[in-house]
């Protein structure tokens, strides 16, 4: 296995990969389509999957021609003509003029024939690209990018398309080029009420530098979306460097809203040290809305499929720590899944949380401080460092108001994802060790009590 390829998350085979398309379920398949720069020609390539865990490599989907580069976009399930339906952006070669092209499937997504009259839409407008396309009663809706702001169009036929609004969110929303937008309704957990929740992508100006995605919670009437709130402003979606370009499946079996992303930033994606592929997906998420009084969270965890890959579980209960000590959990593995729960009454430690060492001195340091309420994130010297942007602490306000404080770290070789409390605050990076992690916690200015841990090895060979 080449090094720092990932075990469980999904990475092409060679050459570089950014931006997940196409999503969809059709047939018993998840389809993932994606960006894939083979010799700095773009395709769409192609992988499915029956269970969410496993997925198979399937030759490329659609080509580029000659109304330019394949780039981002979605696929949705075109019931009254049994066929699957893909739409893309075409970027011009040499101008990066960008236009909205359209495939058919006839063959569950094994071919694709592009519409003979592409592309179905164009506008005299910069950064105009990446539509979502979904049903919305009886019409089709697309929402697209346009620098700072999203158009959204409608349609009969998925042919012709007729503007029908736009959004820009606020002055603090714009620090970079939107992209990859999505656009769906969530019911908030454990009520009736379901809201329309808004997600863009920014190219430049997250809160760890470089790219970074945002959402939005509001309204959408089948015309317009109207974000709640006096400020109307965004939230960031994950306080981690390396989360992007993140979409959700069309037409899922269940009621859930599932999602992927790019786990890669634009400052370093060309300098990366792994070969012969450049480039993996996150972790798929479940995305869910919660409400505590009048504020709205939106959270993520990672998909319940994913514990199919656990095993060697260990488990401990009722710990206590004290104040300056460190704890060996885990010897060196280069996949794991670690759970911790903290009763938030019986911290006396002003500061706690874990640390990854290799023997080489190198870490990954999670840092709870009880007084700032927060949490630090630190890849200064977690490994290798590809580029100048690359090392860095990154940082977030954390609610210590609940019963217990949880976490969850999930390790796969180059890949680090921290959820915390339910995935109401999650931070995802790339990283570069030399040798496996050895896990430790530590506890520091008092004592500290581990209401459980659990901590598992996780198995992988899952791309075919």
């Amino acid at each position: 296995m080449e090094k720092y390829r990932p075990k469980f998350h999904f990475s092409a085979e060679k050459y570089i990969i950014n931006d997940p398309n196409g999503l969809v379920y059709y047939e018993g398949e998840y389809h993932l389509f994606h960006q894939y720069n083979i010799q700095e020609e773009i395709y769409w390539g192609h992988a499915v999957s029956r269970d969410l865990i496993h997925w198979k490599r399937l030759a490329n989907a659609i080509a580029p021609d000659e109304h330019g580069q394949i780039w981002s976009g979605s696929a949705v399930v075109d019931e009254e003509n049994h066929r699957l339906a893909a739409f893309f952006t075409y970027c011009e070669r040499g101008t990066e003029k960008q236009s909205q092209g359209l495939a058919f499937s006839y063959d569950k997504g094994r071919s694709w024939e592009k519409y003979e009259k592409n592309p179905v839409l164009t506008e005299e407008r910069k950064d105009f690209r990446d539509p979502k396309v979904f049903r919305y009663e009886d019409k089709w809706v697309m929402i697209v990018t346009g620098g700072n702001c999203v158009l959204l169009y409608e349609s009969k036929d998925l042919i012709h398309w007729k503007q029908i609004s736009s959004f820009s969110g606020t002055d603090s929303d714009h620090v970079g080029t939107w992209e990859c937008p999505d656009l769906f309704p969530l019911r908030v957990q454990d009520s009736e009420e379901t809201k329309w929740i808004l997600i863009i992508s920014i190219n430049n100006g997250s809160p760890a530098g470089g790219t970074g995605m945002k959402y939005f919670i509001g309204e959408f009437d089948g015309i317009s979306f109207r974000p709640d709130g006096e400020k109307q402003e965004g939230h960031w979606l994950d306080y981690g460097k390396d989360f992007y370009a993140g979409v959700s499946w069309n037409n899922l079996p269940d009621d859930r809203r599932l999602m992927i992303a790019w786990a890669d930033n634009w400052q370093y994606r060309d300098f990366l040290p792994t070969s012969p592929f450049k480039g993996q997906m996150s972790s798929i998420r479940e995305l869910k809305l919660k409400k505590r009084g009048r504020k709205f969270y939106l959270t993520q965890i990672p998909i319940e499929e994913m514990c199919a890959l656990r095993k060697n579980k260990q488990e401990m209960h009722k710990m206590k720590m004290g104040a300056g000590e460190e704890w060996t959990l885990k010897d060196c593995s280069e996949a794991l899944d670690l759970e911790l729960y903290y009763p938030t009454n019986k911290m006396g430690a002003s500061s706690f949380g874990i640390r990854a060492v290799t023997g080489q001195g190198k870490q990954l340091e999670i840092l709870f401080s009880k007084e700032e309420r927060s949490c630090t994130v630190d890849r200064m010297n977690t490994g290798l460092n590809p580029h100048e942007n690359f090392p860095g602490k990154y940082k977030a306000k954390v609610d210590f108001e609940k019963e217990y404080l949880n976490l969850r770290l999930i390790l796969d070789v180059s890949q680090s994802e921290l959820f915390i409390n339910d995935g109401e605050l999650v931070f995802s990076n790339l990283i570069f060790p030399e040798e496996p992690y050895q896990l430790k916690l530590f506890a520091e200015g008092g004592d500290l009590e581990i209401e459980r841990s659990a901590i598992y090895e996780l198995t992988g060979d899952v791309i075919n």
